[in-house]
């Protein structure tokens, strides 16, 4: 067992632990716990364990009364939120079903410091429809359904495993897979809990973990226009409301991008002070950043008359976009106070205003922006689909967000070198043009048209790269990085290995991939 996943050692809870199989450790520094819904227990996960145990370790837990765990005398959600507080490690990342997501919900709401991030599957924010929420249960059925329960329970849960399959494409061979699952409930537990699924309301704010919502495309339990109340969500094409059951592949591909984005969040106060430490040197050394930058001012047409810089840094395209549109009310945008200090005091506030911001909850009102301007800055938000809210949140209809960032090859051999090294995280991670494109798309943006370049820079030595890369403030700020000071012997091991990649001229080579576009709301 990996030292670092604390499992409660109380009999009562039914648990199974999955260590990760990869042979140098887990790629995530915490586990997953996996939550399951009502009428089930952790076999209703079939091999989706063990899937996902190839790259972290997995936790299952059987909900009280459900499988190997005791019943508990009270069913409230305080009490199951508090039930789960003993049960889980300190700190997780947890995958929660139908039921099973709307706790883990809850819980990532009123403990965030003890979760990573939050996966649920057929999961609504409320089960039983009300009037302000249609997109759930008719109360009627829902009713009906706690009636059958008490009268006759093996009838019910028969009638649970054919909701569960309803529609799905692979329904007839899902339906067999369910019943031969051979679940243990308490008669009470099952009753006060299904009471407990028409009572739970999801918390309508955004959580401050990450989150990834998926979604079978005809679940009979959740209702797919459910998905405009739900952010973050994922629709499975085809999928019942078991889709991690009817179409493994496709959710474990969703999970596993999601985690391994998560594995490399930037750490945005650790991202603001390396750049207001980096404020004077970043102009003499960000001559990629103004090239790449100047090309997307080249790109602008029309008369914006409100244009945000977002990630503004030392206001250099700031002056630009005031010089080529002189009538616009420009304001420049950053996460680093040290940026903005400088910004202000080498561009004055003539025509220019400085505002201390997040991208990803900017202190602008709605429909107020004609054009974002991004030069290198989107990179550092964690959450593209919050992001990507954001900003159409902001601009007006028809305007337009033009942007540049680095993708996942940048500094590939810098990243490739280090991986002769050791197995920590020294270089920063950056979205691919896919998840891009999906994250504008998931926020309603009409027209999308972004492209990728890669363009290869030359140093005269590893050790004139990564100082570059410090004058710029874009070294390595990752979350999950090593706490490990980087050592002259590990630095040697570093340039030996960069060696490979040296070319005839003498200089080693940085390959940057650039994507870049113009997105309209």
């Amino acid at each position: 067992m990996n030292a670092s996943v604390k499992i409660p050692a109380d009999p009562s809870i039914g648990i199974r632990y999955y260590p990760c199989q990869r042979q140098q450790g887990s790629l995530h520094k915490v586990p997953l716990v996996l939550v399951h819904g009502w009428g089930a227990d952790s076999h209703i996960w079939g091999s989706l364990p063990q899937q996902l145990s190839q790259w972290v370790d997995i936790i299952t837990l059987d909900l009280p009364g459900f499988g190997d765990s005791a019943p508990i005398a009270d069913y409230s959600e305080s009490s199951l939120l508090g039930w789960l507080g003993d049960a889980l490690p300190s700190y997780c990342s947890m995958l929660g079903l139908s039921l099973g997501g709307m706790l883990c919900r809850s819980f990532a709401h009123q403990y965030p410091e003890r979760v990573s991030a939050l996966i649920t599957i057929g999961s609504n924010r409320q089960f039983v429809a009300s009037k302000d929420y249609p997109s759930a249960m008719a109360p009627s059925d829902f009713n009906a359904f706690i009636d059958s329960w008490q009268t006759d329970p093996t009838a019910c849960l028969k009638r649970f495993i054919g909701l569960q399959a309803q529609g799905d494409q692979q329904q007839r061979q899902l339906m067999r897979e369910l019943r031969s699952y051979q679940t243990a409930i308490d008669h009470r537990s099952g009753q006060d809990l299904l009471k407990l699924l028409g009572a739970l309301r999801s918390p309508n704010s955004v959580l401050q973990v990450p989150v990834l919502n998926l979604l079978g495309e005809q679940d009979a339990l959740v209702p797919l226009d459910a998905a405009q109340y739900i952010d973050d969500m994922g629709i499975i094409p085809g999928a019942g409301h078991l889709p991690h059951l009817s179409a493994p592949a496709q959710v474990l591909g969703q999970i596993e991008r999601f985690m391994d984005c998560q594995r490399y969040q930037p750490d945005k106060p650790k991202v603001a002070e390396s750049f207001g430490r980096a404020a004077a040197k970043y102009d003499r050394a960000a001559q990629l950043q103004h090239r790449v930058g100047e090309q997307l001012l080249d790109s602008l047409s029309g008369h914006p008359s409100r244009i945000v810089d977002l990630g503004c840094g030392t206001g250099y395209h700031s002056a630009q976009l005031q010089q080529r549109f002189p009538k616009a009310h420009i304001t420049g945008v950053d996460l680093s106070p040290g940026m903005l200090a400088y910004a202000e005091s080498k561009h004055g506030t003539a025509g220019l205003n400085w505002l201390c911001g997040d991208a990803e909850a900017l202190p602008l009102s709605s429909g107020s922006q004609s054009l974002i301007f991004s030069n290198f800055a989107l990179q550092w938000c964690g959450q593209l689909r919050r992001l990507a809210r954001e900003l159409f949140r902001v601009l007006e209809p028809q305007g337009q967000l033009v942007f540049a960032v680095p993708g996942p090859d940048t500094l590939l051999e810098l990243r490739q070198a280090w991986a002769q090294v050791d197995g920590d995280i020294h270089v920063n991670h950056f979205a691919s043009l896919s998840h891009w494109e999906e994250a504008f798309a998931s926020a309603g943006f009409c027209r999308i048209n972004l492209k990728s370049h890669r363009l290869a820079e030359q140093h005269q030595s590893v050790r004139a790269l990564l100082l570059e890369l410090k004058e710029v403030g874009a070294h390595n700020n990752n979350i999950g990085k090593s706490a490990k000071m980087t050592g002259k012997q590990r630095l040697k091991a570093l340039y030996n290995a960069y060696e490979q990649y040296r070319l005839p001229n003498g200089e080693i080579p940085a390959t940057w991939e650039i994507i870049s576009g113009v997105v309209t709301r």
